[in-house]
């Protein structure tokens, strides 16, 4: 008996989990992709080896120690060797390269650190695009559930009416070949919102076996958007073209390091010295220096190579920022123009369209009902009111894209 408790409030406890995890929202979908999508993380790595580039970046060059013994006897005794050096040496740049090489690593890091922003903004988008797909596919088979239900009612109708004399079979055989047709598209519509769902799951990086419920709806709040100023806004919100400026600046970096190979570099060294004297009574210990220079003056098409070759790669980052702007530019406009276009459909199914088939609606099932019709146009009203909720739920749809495009349109590479 105690086992059966046990059991019962275990099942419940699952139960409540179960149902916990059912409902998932937008907002929460965008949190759970920014924690688990693999580009995200990816996108976070890509940050952390930027760290290690800056590391690498400011690494003095390895020191050296070697031992040196010369004049040593036959029998291999080093003790009576006659001369032996202990050297220690250290290679050192000149002042200002390795500081320049730490600049260009650090931009990198900002590179990083923006495209992580960037590509956060960019897998938002494709989880609220999956979302509202998954909202509008949803929708459609509420839809043609509602409609199968209508029918259903409806087919009772005419049976009632056929039994009291006054409708034909044949209109029973066709509420019920309706009713097929529309169960026919209620198992693609079910299948599509299946396919929906299981790309959403890939942008969150769930499992496949995760169930949950889309607990937003298909709703758009007109926004209020300024035509004039929309340009320099999603422009200055852009990580792409605050990417491509750094680019211009970290070439910049890299032609400054190429100009500097021209200058020389050093070589610092201490050495221990033991010295037999002469005549030969004992050793005598000294210390050494030695300071070497590097002379590149004598392969400067080496370096007049890389200076070239930085200049150019600085006139192409130029360009692709400047290419970048307008690109963005024309980007927003091309966006802006879309959304305003999809809010001009949906504002003409608010004001008009679904009151009018409604009230249409109304108006063909009395007119079935007082005989002034018959079945098969009763069908046709009832099919064009499907089809246009339909369409309302698609128009919100593509309204509510236009509207996530325009919001990551400055973050697109096209």
């Amino acid at each position: 008996m105690r086992l059966f408790r046990l059991l019962i409030v275990f099942s419940f406890i699952f139960v409540i989990s179960i149902k916990a995890q059912y409902k998932l929202s937008l907002k929460e979908a965008v949190k759970i992709a920014n924690e688990n999508n693999p580009e995200v993380i990816s996108a976070i790595r890509e940050i952390d080896a930027a760290d290690g580039r800056i590391l690498q970046a400011g690494r003095l060059q390895n020191a050296e120690f070697s031992v040196e013994a010369n004049e040593i006897p036959s029998g291999f005794s080093i003790g009576e060797t006659g001369e032996l050096d202990l050297n220690f040496s250290q290679p050192l740049e000149f002042f200002g390269k390795r500081s320049t090489r730490i600049q260009s690593a650090e931009l990198q890091k900002k590179i990083a650190k923006l495209n992580f922003e960037r590509i956060k903004k960019l897998i938002a988008s494709e989880v609220k695009k999956a979302y509202y797909s998954g909202l509008l596919s949803n929708q459609i088979v509420e839809n043609i559930e509602s409609n199968i239900n209508l029918l259903n009612d409806f087919l009772e109708q005419v049976t009632d009416r056929y039994k009291a004399g006054t409708s034909s079979y044949l209109d029973i055989i066709r509420a019920k070949v309706e009713i097929s047709r529309l169960k026919n598209e209620l198992f693609d519509a079910m299948k599509n919102y299946q396919q929906v769902t299981g790309q959403l799951k890939i942008l969150l990086g769930r499992e496949n076996g995760t169930e949950f419920e889309l607990s937003d709806s298909l709703f758009y709040l007109y926004p209020e958007i300024n035509k004039d100023t929309i340009i320099n806004f999603y422009s200055s919100q852009s990580n792409f073209l605050r990417i491509t400026e750094i680019q211009v600046e970290q070439s910049k970096s890299l032609l400054s390091l190429a100009e500097k190979k021209s200058l020389p570099d050093f070589n610092f060294g201490l050495a221990f010295q033991n010295r037999q004297s002469i005549p030969a009574n004992g050793f005598n210990q000294f210390f050494g220096l030695n300071v070497g220079v590097s002379l590149p003056m004598f392969y400067s098409t080496g370096v007049q190579g890389d200076v070239q070759e930085a200049e150019a790669n600085l006139s192409i980052s130029d360009i692709r920022f400047q290419y970048a702007r307008r690109l963005v530019e024309q980007n927003i406009r091309t966006a802006f123009n879309n959304l305003s276009f999809a809010e001009e459909q949906l504002r003409l199914f608010d004001t008009s369209l679904l009151r009018d088939v409604e009230d249409g609606l109304r108006a063909g099932i009395t007119a079935y009902q007082n005989g002034q019709i018959d079945l098969l146009n009763l069908f046709d009203i009832y099919r064009t009111y499907r089809i246009t909720k339909v369409e309302y739920s698609r128009t919100v749809y593509n309204t509510l894209v236009a509207l996530t495009d325009l919001e990551i349109t400055s973050e697109v590479i096209k």
